[in-house]
Protein backbone atom coordinates (compact mmCIF):
# COMPACT_ATOMS: atom_id res chain seq x y z
CA UNK A 1 0.00 0.00 0.00
CA UNK A 2 2.66 2.33 0.79
CA UNK A 3 4.69 1.69 -2.29
CA UNK A 4 1.39 2.36 -4.21
CA UNK A 5 1.00 5.99 -2.69
CA UNK A 6 4.39 6.82 -3.50
CA UNK A 7 4.17 5.73 -7.46
CA UNK A 8 1.01 7.70 -7.37
CA UNK A 9 2.56 10.91 -5.46
CA UNK A 10 5.36 10.42 -7.77
CA UNK A 11 3.37 10.65 -11.03
CA UNK A 12 1.33 13.41 -9.65
CA UNK A 13 4.37 15.48 -9.41
CA UNK A 14 5.40 14.66 -13.07
CA UNK A 15 2.36 15.77 -14.41
CA UNK A 16 2.64 19.43 -12.59
CA UNK A 17 6.21 19.10 -13.98
CA UNK A 18 4.74 18.35 -17.44
CA UNK A 19 2.10 21.04 -17.17
CA UNK A 20 4.44 24.13 -15.94
CA UNK A 21 6.46 23.51 -18.85
CA UNK A 22 4.01 23.07 -21.25
CA UNK A 23 2.65 26.52 -20.22
CA UNK A 24 6.15 27.69 -20.28
CA UNK A 25 6.68 26.82 -23.74
CA UNK A 26 3.66 28.27 -24.95
CA UNK A 27 4.32 31.88 -23.52
CA UNK A 28 8.35 31.66 -24.35
CA UNK A 29 9.24 32.07 -28.19
CA UNK A 30 12.70 31.97 -27.19
CA UNK A 31 12.67 28.96 -28.78
CA UNK A 32 11.58 29.99 -31.90
CA UNK A 33 12.87 32.65 -34.09
CA UNK A 34 13.45 35.98 -32.32
CA UNK A 35 10.58 38.57 -32.51
CA UNK A 36 11.71 42.04 -33.48
CA UNK A 37 9.48 44.61 -34.38
CA UNK A 38 8.90 47.01 -37.01
CA UNK A 39 11.72 49.91 -37.42
CA UNK A 40 10.99 53.72 -36.46
CA UNK A 41 11.37 56.49 -37.97
CA UNK A 42 10.77 60.12 -36.24
CA UNK A 43 11.18 63.42 -37.82
CA UNK A 44 11.39 66.44 -36.21
CA UNK A 45 8.84 67.66 -37.95
CA UNK A 46 6.50 66.58 -40.76
CA UNK A 47 6.28 69.33 -43.32
CA UNK A 48 6.88 72.98 -43.96
CA UNK A 49 6.90 75.66 -46.29
CA UNK A 50 10.16 76.99 -47.86
CA UNK A 51 11.38 79.56 -50.70
CA UNK A 52 13.79 79.12 -53.28
CA UNK A 53 17.25 79.68 -51.56
CA UNK A 54 16.38 78.40 -48.04
CA UNK A 55 17.60 75.33 -46.48
CA UNK A 56 15.56 72.07 -45.29
CA UNK A 57 16.82 70.95 -42.08
CA UNK A 58 14.92 67.51 -40.73
CA UNK A 59 16.17 66.22 -38.18
CA UNK A 60 15.56 62.01 -38.19
CA UNK A 61 15.06 59.55 -35.12
CA UNK A 62 15.80 55.70 -36.60
CA UNK A 63 15.43 52.54 -34.02
CA UNK A 64 15.30 49.01 -34.99
CA UNK A 65 15.13 46.00 -32.27
CA UNK A 66 16.56 44.13 -35.52
CA UNK A 67 19.68 46.34 -35.88
CA UNK A 68 19.40 48.69 -38.41
CA UNK A 69 20.56 48.40 -41.73
CA UNK A 70 20.07 51.61 -44.50
CA UNK A 71 18.02 54.96 -44.80
CA UNK A 72 17.72 56.26 -48.05
CA UNK A 73 15.97 59.61 -48.84
CA UNK A 74 14.56 60.49 -52.18
CA UNK A 75 12.32 62.49 -54.13
CA UNK A 76 10.31 60.52 -56.64
CA UNK A 77 13.16 58.48 -58.19
CA UNK A 78 15.83 60.61 -57.53
CA UNK A 79 17.95 59.80 -54.11
CA UNK A 80 19.43 62.54 -52.63
CA UNK A 81 21.40 60.26 -49.58
CA UNK A 82 21.87 57.08 -48.88
CA UNK A 83 23.42 56.21 -44.92
CA UNK A 84 24.41 53.16 -44.35
CA UNK A 85 24.70 51.16 -40.66
CA UNK A 86 26.36 48.41 -38.51
CA UNK A 87 25.22 46.88 -35.80
CA UNK A 88 23.18 49.76 -34.10
CA UNK A 89 19.44 49.72 -33.21
CA UNK A 90 19.62 53.66 -32.45
CA UNK A 91 20.75 56.64 -34.79
CA UNK A 92 20.29 60.06 -35.11
CA UNK A 93 21.08 61.72 -38.35
CA UNK A 94 20.50 65.40 -40.24
CA UNK A 95 19.75 65.64 -43.58
CA UNK A 96 19.53 69.28 -45.26
CA UNK A 97 19.08 70.33 -48.50
CA UNK A 98 18.55 73.79 -50.21
CA UNK A 99 16.06 74.75 -52.02
CA UNK A 100 16.45 74.61 -56.13
CA UNK A 101 14.49 77.37 -58.47
CA UNK A 102 12.88 74.08 -60.25
CA UNK A 103 10.72 73.87 -57.17
CA UNK A 104 9.36 77.10 -57.01
CA UNK A 105 5.31 76.42 -56.55
CA UNK A 106 5.42 72.66 -55.89
CA UNK A 107 5.12 70.36 -53.21
CA UNK A 108 7.80 68.09 -52.92
CA UNK A 109 7.47 64.67 -50.81
CA UNK A 110 11.01 63.73 -49.42
CA UNK A 111 10.26 60.18 -48.45
CA UNK A 112 12.74 58.47 -45.83
CA UNK A 113 12.94 54.79 -46.27
CA UNK A 114 14.28 52.53 -43.24
CA UNK A 115 15.55 49.08 -43.46
CA UNK A 116 16.61 46.59 -40.87
CA UNK A 117 18.55 43.82 -40.74
CA UNK A 118 15.57 41.22 -40.49
CA UNK A 119 14.40 42.35 -44.15
CA UNK A 120 12.08 44.76 -42.67
CA UNK A 121 11.17 48.18 -44.02
CA UNK A 122 9.21 51.34 -43.23
CA UNK A 123 9.08 54.80 -44.63
CA UNK A 124 7.87 58.19 -43.92
CA UNK A 125 7.35 61.64 -45.88
CA UNK A 126 8.14 65.06 -45.10
CA UNK A 127 5.93 67.25 -47.35
CA UNK A 128 7.93 70.52 -48.63
CA UNK A 129 5.72 73.59 -50.07
CA UNK A 130 7.73 75.93 -52.41
CA UNK A 131 6.40 79.35 -52.75
CA UNK A 132 7.78 82.78 -53.15
CA UNK A 133 9.00 84.01 -49.72
CA UNK A 134 10.94 87.30 -49.63
CA UNK A 135 13.73 87.46 -47.65
CA UNK A 136 12.51 89.11 -43.90
CA UNK A 137 15.88 91.33 -43.63
CA UNK A 138 18.19 93.74 -45.16
CA UNK A 139 21.73 94.14 -45.48
CA UNK A 140 22.67 97.38 -46.19
CA UNK A 141 25.62 99.10 -47.38
CA UNK A 142 26.40 102.59 -44.74
CA UNK A 143 29.40 104.85 -44.02
CA UNK A 144 29.68 105.98 -41.12
CA UNK A 145 32.56 108.89 -40.51
CA UNK A 146 33.95 107.51 -43.63
CA UNK A 147 34.04 103.82 -42.27
CA UNK A 148 32.01 100.84 -44.81
CA UNK A 149 29.93 98.79 -42.71
CA UNK A 150 27.25 96.68 -43.85
CA UNK A 151 23.96 97.11 -41.59
CA UNK A 152 21.37 94.23 -40.50
CA UNK A 153 17.78 94.55 -39.82
CA UNK A 154 14.85 92.10 -39.43
CA UNK A 155 14.74 88.59 -39.11
CA UNK A 156 17.41 86.68 -41.20
CA UNK A 157 15.37 83.63 -42.83
CA UNK A 158 17.81 83.06 -45.78
CA UNK A 159 20.91 81.31 -44.91
CA UNK A 160 23.86 83.92 -44.61
CA UNK A 161 27.45 84.63 -43.65
CA UNK A 162 29.21 87.39 -41.73
CA UNK A 163 32.84 87.57 -43.80
CA UNK A 164 35.62 88.92 -41.57
CA UNK A 165 36.38 91.31 -44.24
CA UNK A 166 33.20 93.76 -43.77
CA UNK A 167 32.47 95.32 -40.59
CA UNK A 168 29.14 94.55 -39.10
CA UNK A 169 26.41 96.58 -37.96
CA UNK A 170 23.37 94.72 -36.09
CA UNK A 171 20.95 97.58 -35.78
CA UNK A 172 18.27 96.80 -32.85
CA UNK A 173 16.90 93.26 -32.93
CA UNK A 174 18.07 91.04 -35.43
CA UNK A 175 16.61 87.67 -35.35
CA UNK A 176 18.19 84.19 -36.94
CA UNK A 177 14.85 82.45 -38.27
CA UNK A 178 13.88 78.85 -37.80
CA UNK A 179 15.34 76.86 -40.69
CA UNK A 180 18.02 79.24 -41.15
CA UNK A 181 21.56 78.80 -40.29
CA UNK A 182 23.64 82.08 -40.05
CA UNK A 183 28.06 81.28 -40.26
CA UNK A 184 30.22 83.86 -39.09
CA UNK A 185 34.05 83.52 -40.31
CA UNK A 186 37.05 83.43 -37.75
CA UNK A 187 38.24 86.79 -37.14
CA UNK A 188 34.60 88.72 -37.63
CA UNK A 189 33.84 91.55 -35.22
CA UNK A 190 29.85 92.45 -35.02
CA UNK A 191 29.22 96.00 -33.86
CA UNK A 192 25.40 96.41 -31.58
CA UNK A 193 24.79 99.60 -33.26
CA UNK A 194 22.04 101.17 -30.46
CA UNK A 195 21.47 100.22 -27.01
CA UNK A 196 18.49 98.26 -28.49
CA UNK A 197 20.69 95.89 -30.92
CA UNK A 198 21.05 92.55 -30.10
CA UNK A 199 21.54 89.15 -31.96
CA UNK A 200 18.48 86.58 -31.73
CA UNK A 201 19.00 83.15 -32.59
CA UNK A 202 14.88 81.81 -33.04
CA UNK A 203 14.10 77.94 -32.33
CA UNK A 204 14.81 75.89 -35.01
CA UNK A 205 17.06 78.54 -35.84
CA UNK A 206 21.62 77.79 -35.93
CA UNK A 207 24.62 79.79 -35.60
CA UNK A 208 27.91 78.52 -36.59
CA UNK A 209 30.70 81.63 -35.16
CA UNK A 210 33.49 78.97 -35.27
CA UNK A 211 36.79 81.55 -34.45
CA UNK A 212 40.32 80.44 -33.31
CA UNK A 213 42.60 81.61 -30.82
CA UNK A 214 44.31 84.16 -33.10
CA UNK A 215 41.10 85.29 -34.75
CA UNK A 216 38.46 85.19 -32.32
CA UNK A 217 34.65 86.07 -32.97
CA UNK A 218 33.88 89.70 -31.49
CA UNK A 219 30.61 91.08 -30.66
CA UNK A 220 31.41 94.23 -28.93
CA UNK A 221 29.61 98.43 -28.80
CA UNK A 222 29.61 100.31 -32.15
CA UNK A 223 31.70 102.34 -29.66
CA UNK A 224 34.76 99.99 -30.48
CA UNK A 225 34.28 100.30 -34.18
CA UNK A 226 36.84 101.91 -36.49
CA UNK A 227 35.92 105.53 -36.44
CA UNK A 228 34.27 106.23 -33.37
CA UNK A 229 35.03 107.02 -29.90
CA UNK A 230 36.72 103.88 -28.46
CA UNK A 231 35.07 104.13 -25.31
CA UNK A 232 32.67 101.55 -24.40
CA UNK A 233 30.70 100.81 -21.40
CA UNK A 234 28.44 98.02 -20.07
CA UNK A 235 25.06 98.26 -21.70
CA UNK A 236 26.14 100.02 -25.09
CA UNK A 237 23.96 97.03 -26.33
CA UNK A 238 22.04 93.99 -25.58
CA UNK A 239 23.92 90.51 -26.34
CA UNK A 240 23.01 87.14 -27.81
CA UNK A 241 20.20 84.87 -27.07
CA UNK A 242 20.59 81.20 -28.30
CA UNK A 243 16.89 79.08 -28.08
CA UNK A 244 16.82 75.53 -28.14
CA UNK A 245 12.60 73.49 -27.90
CA UNK A 246 14.08 72.23 -24.51
CA UNK A 247 14.65 68.80 -26.02
CA UNK A 248 17.43 67.09 -24.81
CA UNK A 249 19.89 66.83 -28.33
CA UNK A 250 18.29 69.89 -29.97
CA UNK A 251 21.19 71.85 -31.58
CA UNK A 252 21.54 75.59 -31.86
CA UNK A 253 24.35 75.88 -33.22
CA UNK A 254 28.46 76.43 -32.23
CA UNK A 255 30.04 79.05 -30.46
CA UNK A 256 33.86 78.67 -30.21
CA UNK A 257 36.58 81.27 -29.46
CA UNK A 258 33.76 84.12 -29.50
CA UNK A 259 34.01 87.06 -27.00
CA UNK A 260 30.68 89.21 -26.19
CA UNK A 261 31.49 92.68 -24.35
CA UNK A 262 30.04 95.55 -22.94
CA UNK A 263 26.22 94.36 -23.89
CA UNK A 264 23.66 93.55 -21.09
CA UNK A 265 21.32 96.30 -22.02
CA UNK A 266 18.09 95.37 -20.19
CA UNK A 267 19.00 92.12 -20.47
CA UNK A 268 21.79 89.64 -19.94
CA UNK A 269 24.99 89.23 -22.28
CA UNK A 270 24.43 85.71 -23.20
CA UNK A 271 21.60 84.02 -22.64
CA UNK A 272 20.59 80.38 -23.70
CA UNK A 273 17.09 79.09 -23.53
CA UNK A 274 16.18 75.83 -23.20
CA UNK A 275 19.07 74.74 -25.15
CA UNK A 276 20.01 71.42 -25.92
CA UNK A 277 23.72 69.43 -25.51
CA UNK A 278 23.38 69.20 -29.24
CA UNK A 279 24.82 72.84 -29.08
CA UNK A 280 28.65 73.99 -28.92
CA UNK A 281 29.49 76.44 -26.21
CA UNK A 282 33.05 76.32 -26.02
CA UNK A 283 36.09 79.09 -25.56
CA UNK A 284 33.64 81.61 -24.97
CA UNK A 285 33.80 84.87 -22.99
CA UNK A 286 31.30 87.83 -21.83
CA UNK A 287 33.14 91.03 -20.32
CA UNK A 288 32.24 93.64 -18.92
CA UNK A 289 28.15 93.05 -18.79
CA UNK A 290 25.43 95.66 -17.37
CA UNK A 291 23.96 92.72 -15.94
CA UNK A 292 24.23 88.79 -16.12
CA UNK A 293 27.34 87.34 -17.97
CA UNK A 294 25.81 84.34 -19.01
CA UNK A 295 22.23 83.23 -18.73
CA UNK A 296 21.01 79.95 -18.79
CA UNK A 297 17.06 78.92 -18.54
CA UNK A 298 16.74 75.64 -18.49
CA UNK A 299 18.21 72.76 -20.90
CA UNK A 300 20.62 70.38 -21.42
CA UNK A 301 23.17 72.22 -22.73
CA UNK A 302 26.83 71.81 -21.70
CA UNK A 303 29.72 75.18 -21.43
CA UNK A 304 33.05 74.46 -21.64
CA UNK A 305 36.42 76.95 -21.77
CA UNK A 306 33.72 79.84 -20.23
CA UNK A 307 35.40 83.53 -18.99
CA UNK A 308 33.29 86.00 -17.63
CA UNK A 309 34.79 89.16 -16.31
CA UNK A 310 33.71 92.28 -14.16
CA UNK A 311 29.54 91.47 -14.64
CA UNK A 312 27.67 94.28 -12.87
CA UNK A 313 25.67 91.02 -11.82
CA UNK A 314 26.31 88.01 -11.61
CA UNK A 315 28.86 86.08 -13.69
CA UNK A 316 26.65 83.26 -14.18
CA UNK A 317 22.91 82.56 -13.54
CA UNK A 318 21.16 79.53 -13.88
CA UNK A 319 17.56 78.19 -13.34
CA UNK A 320 14.08 76.33 -15.34
CA UNK A 321 15.80 73.25 -14.56
CA UNK A 322 19.07 73.12 -16.65
CA UNK A 323 21.08 70.11 -16.54
CA UNK A 324 23.84 70.41 -17.98
CA UNK A 325 27.63 70.20 -17.57
CA UNK A 326 30.12 73.00 -17.07
CA UNK A 327 34.19 72.49 -17.08
CA UNK A 328 37.02 74.93 -16.90
CA UNK A 329 35.01 78.25 -15.65
CA UNK A 330 36.73 81.31 -14.90
CA UNK A 331 34.88 83.91 -13.02
CA UNK A 332 35.71 87.45 -11.67
CA UNK A 333 33.09 89.94 -10.41
CA UNK A 334 33.34 93.42 -9.51
CA UNK A 335 30.57 94.11 -7.35
CA UNK A 336 28.77 92.64 -3.80
CA UNK A 337 26.58 90.01 -5.98
CA UNK A 338 27.20 86.54 -6.67
CA UNK A 339 29.38 84.93 -9.21
CA UNK A 340 27.07 81.72 -9.55
CA UNK A 341 23.44 81.58 -8.94
CA UNK A 342 21.31 79.07 -9.09
CA UNK A 343 17.47 79.76 -8.61
CA UNK A 344 14.89 77.84 -9.47
CA UNK A 345 11.90 79.67 -7.38
CA UNK A 346 10.57 76.39 -6.41
CA UNK A 347 9.08 75.16 -9.53
CA UNK A 348 9.64 71.61 -11.26
CA UNK A 349 11.65 70.36 -12.86
CA UNK A 350 14.72 71.59 -10.37
CA UNK A 351 18.26 72.54 -11.95
CA UNK A 352 20.88 70.10 -11.10
CA UNK A 353 24.24 70.67 -12.84
CA UNK A 354 27.68 69.31 -12.83
CA UNK A 355 30.74 72.01 -12.48
CA UNK A 356 34.33 71.00 -12.30
CA UNK A 357 37.36 72.94 -12.46
CA UNK A 358 35.62 76.57 -11.73
CA UNK A 359 38.11 79.04 -10.72
CA UNK A 360 35.69 81.82 -8.71
CA UNK A 361 36.84 85.44 -7.96
CA UNK A 362 35.32 87.99 -5.67
CA UNK A 363 35.73 91.71 -5.49
CA UNK A 364 38.12 91.04 -2.92
CA UNK A 365 40.80 90.67 -5.31
CA UNK A 366 39.57 92.14 -8.13
CA UNK A 367 38.90 95.59 -6.52
CA UNK A 368 40.12 95.06 -2.75
CA UNK A 369 36.49 95.16 -1.74
CA UNK A 370 36.63 92.94 1.37
CA UNK A 371 33.88 90.78 2.44
CA UNK A 372 31.36 91.23 0.23
CA UNK A 373 29.34 89.04 -2.44
CA UNK A 374 29.21 85.44 -2.40
CA UNK A 375 31.05 82.64 -5.04
CA UNK A 376 27.97 80.12 -5.48
CA UNK A 377 24.94 80.60 -4.15
CA UNK A 378 21.47 77.72 -4.59
CA UNK A 379 18.51 78.87 -3.52
CA UNK A 380 14.67 78.62 -4.40
CA UNK A 381 15.26 74.95 -4.87
CA UNK A 382 17.67 75.18 -7.05
CA UNK A 383 20.91 72.31 -6.61
CA UNK A 384 24.38 72.00 -7.73
CA UNK A 385 27.21 69.65 -8.09
CA UNK A 386 30.52 71.11 -7.61
CA UNK A 387 33.93 69.27 -8.15
CA UNK A 388 37.76 70.81 -8.52
CA UNK A 389 36.84 74.11 -7.47
CA UNK A 390 38.52 76.92 -5.92
CA UNK A 391 36.72 80.46 -4.51
CA UNK A 392 38.12 83.55 -3.38
CA UNK A 393 37.59 87.02 -2.43
CA UNK A 394 34.28 86.93 -0.78
CA UNK A 395 32.40 87.17 2.15
CA UNK A 396 30.74 83.80 1.51
CA UNK A 397 32.19 81.16 -0.74
CA UNK A 398 29.18 78.53 -0.94
CA UNK A 399 25.65 79.35 0.37
CA UNK A 400 22.86 77.96 0.37
CA UNK A 401 19.30 79.30 0.94
CA UNK A 402 15.49 78.79 0.75
CA UNK A 403 15.79 75.14 -0.15
CA UNK A 404 17.99 73.09 -2.79
CA UNK A 405 20.86 70.99 -2.15
CA UNK A 406 24.36 71.58 -3.29
CA UNK A 407 27.36 69.08 -3.33
CA UNK A 408 30.66 70.08 -2.83
CA UNK A 409 34.20 68.01 -3.62
CA UNK A 410 37.59 68.20 -3.51
CA UNK A 411 36.90 71.32 -3.57
CA UNK A 412 39.09 74.72 -1.86
CA UNK A 413 38.13 77.95 -0.67
CA UNK A 414 40.40 80.47 1.46
CA UNK A 415 41.10 83.92 1.55
CA UNK A 416 37.30 84.78 1.94
CA UNK A 417 35.32 86.37 4.90
CA UNK A 418 37.68 89.69 4.61
CA UNK A 419 40.82 87.27 4.15
CA UNK A 420 40.69 85.77 7.53
CA UNK A 421 41.52 82.26 8.04
CA UNK A 422 37.60 81.30 7.36
CA UNK A 423 36.97 79.59 4.07
CA UNK A 424 33.65 82.10 4.02
CA UNK A 425 31.61 79.13 4.32
CA UNK A 426 27.72 79.81 5.19
CA UNK A 427 26.81 77.99 8.49
CA UNK A 428 24.19 76.44 5.52
CA UNK A 429 27.28 74.34 4.27
CA UNK A 430 29.71 74.92 6.89
CA UNK A 431 29.62 71.54 8.61
CA UNK A 432 28.92 69.56 4.70
CA UNK A 433 32.10 71.38 3.49
CA UNK A 434 34.31 69.99 6.03
CA UNK A 435 33.46 66.22 6.34
CA UNK A 436 36.08 64.11 5.89
CA UNK A 437 34.96 62.09 2.73
CA UNK A 438 33.91 65.07 0.54
CA UNK A 439 37.64 65.79 0.85
CA UNK A 440 37.73 69.73 0.62
CA UNK A 441 40.38 72.20 1.69
CA UNK A 442 40.64 75.75 3.34
CA UNK A 443 44.31 76.27 2.60
CA UNK A 444 45.46 78.84 0.08
CA UNK A 445 47.79 78.26 -3.35
CA UNK A 446 48.92 80.69 -5.63
CA UNK A 447 46.46 81.99 -7.99
CA UNK A 448 48.59 84.96 -10.38
CA UNK A 449 46.84 87.24 -13.32
CA UNK A 450 43.42 86.25 -11.94
CA UNK A 451 43.26 82.90 -12.79
CA UNK A 452 46.15 81.11 -13.55
CA UNK A 453 47.07 78.80 -10.78
CA UNK A 454 45.86 75.54 -9.65
CA UNK A 455 46.61 72.49 -6.92
CA UNK A 456 46.79 68.53 -6.68
CA UNK A 457 46.64 69.13 -2.96
CA UNK A 458 42.80 67.55 -2.85
CA UNK A 459 42.26 67.05 -6.47
CA UNK A 460 40.00 64.51 -8.46
CA UNK A 461 40.16 63.13 -12.13
CA UNK A 462 37.29 65.51 -13.36
CA UNK A 463 37.06 62.05 -16.07
CA UNK A 464 35.15 60.08 -13.60
CA UNK A 465 31.91 62.60 -13.84
CA UNK A 466 31.01 61.41 -17.09
CA UNK A 467 32.20 61.69 -20.75
CA UNK A 468 31.82 65.71 -20.70
CA UNK A 469 35.15 65.98 -18.88
CA UNK A 470 38.55 66.08 -20.03
CA UNK A 471 40.73 64.18 -17.77
CA UNK A 472 42.95 66.13 -15.93
CA UNK A 473 43.42 65.98 -11.83
CA UNK A 474 43.71 69.23 -10.40
CA UNK A 475 41.59 72.12 -8.35
CA UNK A 476 41.06 75.30 -10.39
CA UNK A 477 40.55 76.15 -14.23
CA UNK A 478 43.60 77.62 -16.09
CA UNK A 479 47.30 75.76 -15.17
CA UNK A 480 50.41 77.92 -15.46
CA UNK A 481 51.60 75.92 -18.32
CA UNK A 482 48.06 75.82 -20.30
CA UNK A 483 46.60 79.34 -20.05
CA UNK A 484 44.25 78.62 -22.73
CA UNK A 485 42.91 82.31 -22.28
CA UNK A 486 45.59 83.66 -24.23
CA UNK A 487 45.02 85.55 -27.24
CA UNK A 488 41.29 85.84 -27.44
CA UNK A 489 40.21 87.09 -24.02
CA UNK A 490 40.36 90.46 -22.14
CA UNK A 491 41.63 90.78 -18.78
CA UNK A 492 39.49 92.25 -15.82
CA UNK A 493 40.89 95.44 -16.74
CA UNK A 494 39.94 95.18 -20.31
CA UNK A 495 43.57 94.82 -21.53
CA UNK A 496 44.48 92.19 -24.42
CA UNK A 497 45.33 88.48 -22.56
CA UNK A 498 48.60 88.55 -24.00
Amino acid sequence: MNNFKKHVSFTFILYVISLILISCNEDDDSSGEPLYFEPEISLSSESGEFGVGQTITIDVELEASGLLEGLSVSIGNTNLSTQNYGATGNENFRFSIQVPASWLGTTQSIVFMLNDKQGQSISTTYSATISEIEPKYTIEDVTINDINFKQVTGTINFDETFDNSSNWLLNGSVDVDQQTTLTIDAGTTIYGFTNESELDINIGGEIIAEGTPDDPIVFTSFKNAPGQSGNPEAGDWVGVTLRGDDSEDSNSGILNYVRIEFGGNGDDALQLRQVGQGTIIDYVQVHDANATGIRIRGGSVNLKHIVVTKPDSRCVRYSGGWNGNGQFWALATSTGSRAINGTDENLIPQSNPVISNATIIGAGITTGDLNVGEGVRMQDGANGQYYNTTISGFGTSFRVRDGGEIMMRNCAVFNNDEFGDSGGLHSSVRDQYREAGNNNSEEAFGITNTFVGVSTQNSSDASSLGSFFDSVNYVGAIPADDDWTLGWTRNFDGSSRE
